[in-house]
């Protein structure tokens, strides 16, 4: 029995079932009275879906807050966030709840016959010791047989072949796993949510995936029309499902109906997650329901993200991610999201990983057509101090008469003002892809040339393209555009300057593929310009298979 003699979580949970299973009300109410919740507000709730019930009226949030405005919004809400429970059990609920009443009853006689000698008291405790003996499922638990054990054992154990054979799958390499729950947290305005987007289009399109719900608390509807994202809507219909602009209770009745659906190859988005929780999402208490309920959507076979919000960095201290650590123990997997505007790079640094082989990635996102290319991640990482020390140090290795030394190096940059350290990471972080050196005869010190094939840092772009997904996303009027835009944009290819994007929040799309096909592939043209020695079938203009790696020369 309960020592406090109540429980709150379950009146909700009642309340909620009552909500969405309204026939279920007929007989609950042959057990359960008013005076048998704790709360106030819930006796409120529960009084007013009776008196809706005998007037024929609905049963839903909307009909108890106009008949019964002192009904309160917060308490309104926690009652729909509350998991509502299956018609098996709820009657079990039911009986329990009706325990608690009787106990708390029982001991506020009790007390006030310590008081006062009255046999209306007596009368009072018989007849709730009657009331108690009449609740079903009060019978004294019986021994179970061994038999009866392992039958119950059986039914619930894991089977070997059933885990051998289960597939771990991949949605996008080394960043999203198939029926996992991953966390992208980020500071206000870095790009979650249209990174989000894109991952979710290109998934629909390669068919890893046959459904997207993208539940947006977040952003409002002209924020969407100024990103196009309801061209998405259009290009995949009911495939797409966005949900955004809607009220808490809205949300929730969304939530639930999911909660009840076979959610195989089913895509769910969280934006974000603070949307969704009752409380304080700085405590486990508040937060942990709210992961409850991701992890219900991944056993009925979704594969579940959410977006969260970083904290703002001190002084002395940095998190990953605002508030419990609950968001944390519940994930499976969990990234934070930086952005380079340097290189329009979008950049998933890993700090929990427990399903799949998975890496810190970067990515750029292409606004015309909500897709993403994949970057090499020392490139992405490049600032344009970085670029400026690295043009520099070429200028000084193809003018040196010897080859200089590390010391002569750092040297050069420092003496134009750069940083020892940042000089450093770049002299390092470019050996064996601008330069390379060999040992001297002297102290053994490092000397340093140009790698010959090296001719221009500026051609150094992606090292991986998702170019099928790119060349065969359906195009749409989603940047505004002039009519005279470069075929490979973005790439320091056959470039215009005339990008009007005034897409705000992220990054201005400057990785934007071919609007249709002109017979020459992004790889043969960044090879082209690059002057890069190349052996490939120039007749060949077909796709590459999603996601398949083209292997760039880094320059």
């Amino acid at each position: 029995m309960n020592q406090q003699n109540y429980n709150t979580n379950i009146e909700k949970s009642i309340l909620s079932s009552i909500l969405f299973e309204p026939q279920a009300l007929q007989d609950i109410s042959k057990i359960l009275h008013v005076e048998d919740f704790y709360l106030p507000m819930h006796q409120l709730i529960y009084d007013a879906m009776l008196k809706l019930n005998k007037q024929d009226l609905p049963i839903d949030e909307e009909f108890i807050k106009r008949k019964f405005p002192k009904v309160d919004d917060d308490t309104m809400l926690q009652i729909l966030a509350a998991n509502a429970i299956s018609q098996a059990n709820l009657f079990s609920y039911v009986k329990e709840l009706k325990k608690d009443s009787i106990a708390r009853q029982t001991h506020l006689t009790s007390l006030e016959l310590q008081q006062k000698f009255d046999v209306k008291l007596i009368d009072k405790l018989n007849t709730l010791k009657d009331e108690l003996e009449s609740v079903d499922g009060f019978a004294k638990l019986k021994s179970i047989d061994d038999k009866a054990c392992n039958d119950i054992f059986d039914k619930f154990d894991i089977v070997f072949d059933e885990i051998e054979n289960v597939k771990f799958e991949y949605l996008m390499d080394n960043f999203l796993v198939k029926n996992e729950i991953t966390m992208i947290s980020a500071r206000p305005g870095t790009g979650k949510s249209l990174l989000s987007v894109a991952a979710a289009n290109m998934m629909l399109m390669q068919k890893n995936i046959e459904q997207v719900y993208y539940i947006d608390g977040d952003n409002s509807k002209s924020t969407l029309k100024d990103r196009n994202i309801h061209h998405l809507k259009k290009q995949h219909g009911t495939k797409f499902r966005y949900f955004v602009g809607l009220g808490k209770s809205e949300l929730w009745q969304i939530i639930n109906a999911l909660k009840k659906k076979d959610l195989t190859d089913s895509l769910i988005v969280f934006d974000s997650i603070k949307n969704f929780i009752s409380g304080d999402r700085d405590k486990n208490k508040d937060v942990s329901p709210v992961m409850e309920i991701l992890r219900t959507l991944r056993n009925n076979g979704a594969t579940v993200v959410f977006l969260h919000h970083q904290n703002k960095a001190q002084k002395d201290f940095t998190s990953d991610y605002a508030g419990s650590s609950a968001f944390e123990e519940d994930t499976s997997n969990a990234f934070t999201l930086k952005r380079n505007d340097d290189k329009n790079a979008l950049i998933l640094k890993l700090f929990k990983a427990r399903a799949g082989d998975l890496q810190e990635i970067a990515f750029s996102y292409n606004a015309h057509n909500h897709t993403l290319t994949k970057l090499d991640l020392s490139y992405a990482k490049q600032t344009k101090e970085m670029d400026e020390m690295i043009e520099e140090t070429v200028e000084f290795l193809k003018s040196s008469r010897n080859k200089p030394m590390w010391s002569e190096l750092s040297k050069n940059l420092t003496d134009l003002g750069y940083d020892k350290e940042k000089a450093a990471k770049v002299i390092k972080n470019n050996e064996g892809k601008l330069w390379k050196f060999e040992r001297g005869d002297r102290n053994n010190q490092k000397l340093y040339s140009l790698i010959e094939t090296t001719t221009s840092t500026k051609s150094r772009a992606v090292e991986t393209i998702y170019e099928d997904i790119a060349n065969t996303a359906p195009i749409s009027p989603i940047t505004p555009r002039t009519s005279n835009i470069g075929l490979y944009e973005g790439l320091d290819v056959i470039s215009d300057k005339s990008d009007n994007s005034e897409n705000r929040n992220v990054l201005v799309a400057s990785q934007n593929f071919p609007r249709e096909n002109s017979g020459v592939t992004v790889t043969q043209s960044i090879l082209a310009n690059s002057g890069w020695k190349f052996s490939l079938n120039q007749n060949y203009t077909g796709p590459i298979s999603a996601f398949e790696k083209i292997q760039m020369p880094i320059l």
